[in-house]
């Protein structure tokens, strides 16, 4: 499989782009098939369907899912009936949200070791496999039943619809996508799949000189939706403000996924689109689903899965984020630590099942350490009433200290006495901050932005 998708990139790398347009649509029409068909309208019905319960209806379907699921576990997943065994556990022991505390936290680690003991005894043929893109450690190959696969598809569609894009209007994607080899400057940057009416940009060929295309490519298409990484459209966003220029279009929604969106991202996106950013966070193991909503708080969605948020002793509102599939049978994840923390908007209530979350904050390896052990995330507000920044990453070595790596922004003068200021009011006057100019910043193997880095 692996060698065959290798020839299909050698063969799309070296055809016109023509031909490109040609080969991308041919396999967004393969695509949409597997996304969009058979079992797809069953579970967009039920998507339909749980929006009339309430939540105390809600908390019942998803007690009774999650009972018929570590049933399943305990008589066809070999890791679980060892799991099981060594914990005194019965399937009848969890019969309800709250009984998932019984079960160990499950870690990325011991899906690696042992992702043989994850699937049935009896094998199913999986509807397809997801490759994690391992940004942040080993990739992991995990199997998905279609059922999953489709509900997942369905939910980013309800999202898009909720918010003003009804399914096939155009959208301009920026993600990390190799749409034409790095070198290669030359116009045209992005390409068509007609199967989604979808334009893909490059993430990877803006800049001052190219920019004109890109816009004269977003304005003969007029999409209703921009949608792809938030550094990816925060760069067009920059751009557009540089060359004092505005948009000849004007989206509906802008749909940000895949990295953590930073509040002066989405301010500067907002400002330049006209228009509202609605953020989502999803995962490779398909086992969360989470867009915000018009007041900006991510909603779990009650079908996919479980979602719990572990607060500590240390903070009341805060902690890592776990989920537990309620519907991938093909390889079942229960109270799956995600690796990324959450902050609930009203901890009074209940911290698992679909609670709200204010924000997603990113992993904890991405967290600013201070000087008395304090992990400080989303960090991004020690950027608030500062100018003259058009990009900016965090870099720590070790705790108690940290540099800034900034892009400057020539249209606006830069104080860098401010953002220290800031940096010492919320992480401790004896936090020791350097600021280092750079002239870019650079993006991961996959094309994603990190706002902190932890250099060991």
């Amino acid at each position: 499989m692996r060698l065959t998708m290798k020839i299909a990139e050698k063969i799309y790398f070296r055809s016109p782009p023509l031909l490109q347009n040609f080969l991308i649509s041919a396999y967004g029409y393969k695509l949409y098939q597997k996304r969009y068909t058979g079992l797809y309208h069953e579970v967009r019905k039920e998507l339909e369907n749980i929006k009339e319960l309430s939540a105390p209806n809600i908390k019942t379907l998803q007690d009774e899912h999650l009972h018929q699921m570590v049933a399943y576990c305990a008589n066809r997943i070999p890791y679980y009936q060892k799991l099981f065994a060594e914990h005194g556990i019965r399937s009848n022991d969890i019969t309800t949200i709250e009984d998932l505390k019984k079960l160990p936290v499950l870690n990325k680690q011991t899906i690696l070791e042992q992702s043989h003991n994850f699937r049935p005894k009896e094998p199913l043929k999986p509807f397809m496999v997801q490759h994690t893109s391992g940004s942040t450690g080993t990739p992991l190959a995990l199997e998905v039943d279609e059922r999953t696969y489709k509900l997942a598809m369905a939910l980013l569609v309800d999202h898009e619809e909720a918010h003003g894009v009804p399914f096939g209007a155009k959208r301009a994607t920026f993600a990390g996508r190799m749409l034409k080899p790095a070198d290669d400057m030359n116009p045209p940057f992005s390409r068509f799949n007609r199967a989604e009416n979808q334009r893909l940009f490059s993430s990877y060929h803006i800049n001052e000189r190219t920019f004109p295309y890109y816009k004269n490519e977003l304005d003969r298409f007029q999409p209703q939706e921009l949608i792809g990484y938030p550094s990816a459209i925060y760069d067009l966003a920059t751009h557009y403000q540089r060359s004092n220029s505005t948009p000849g279009f004007q989206p509906k929604a802008i749909i940000t996924n895949s990295e953590t969106l930073l509040q002066w991202q989405r301010q500067k996106i907002e400002a330049v689109f006209g228009c509202r950013i609605y953020d989502y966070y999803g995962t490779a193991e398909y086992v969360i689903f989470a867009g915000q909503d018009e007041t900006g708080i991510y909603r779990p969605n009650p079908l996919i899965g479980i979602t719990e948020v572990e607060t500590g002793s240390d903070s009341v509102d805060t902690g890592r984020l776990l989920a537990t599939t309620l519907t991938n049978k093909q390889m079942p994840l229960l109270r799956y630590n995600l690796g990324d923390t959450a902050t609930l908007a009203d901890p009074a209530l209940p911290t698992t099942g679909t609670p709200g979350l204010k924000s997603v904050n990113g992993r904890v390896d991405d967290y600013i350490e201070t000087s008395d052990g304090r992990l400080i995330g989303r960090i991004d507000h020690i950027f608030k009433g500062v100018d003259g920044i058009q990009e900016a990453q965090v870099v720590q070595k070790q705790p108690g200290s940290a540099t800034i790596r900034l892009v400057n922004d020539s249209t606006a003068v830069f104080n860098e006495s401010i953002l220290v200021s800031n940096c010492k009011q919320r992480l401790g006057e004896d936090f020791h901050v350097t600021v280092e100019q750079v002239q870019e910043i650079p993006r991961g193997r996959n094309g994603k932005f990190r706002s902190v880095v932890k250099e060991k």
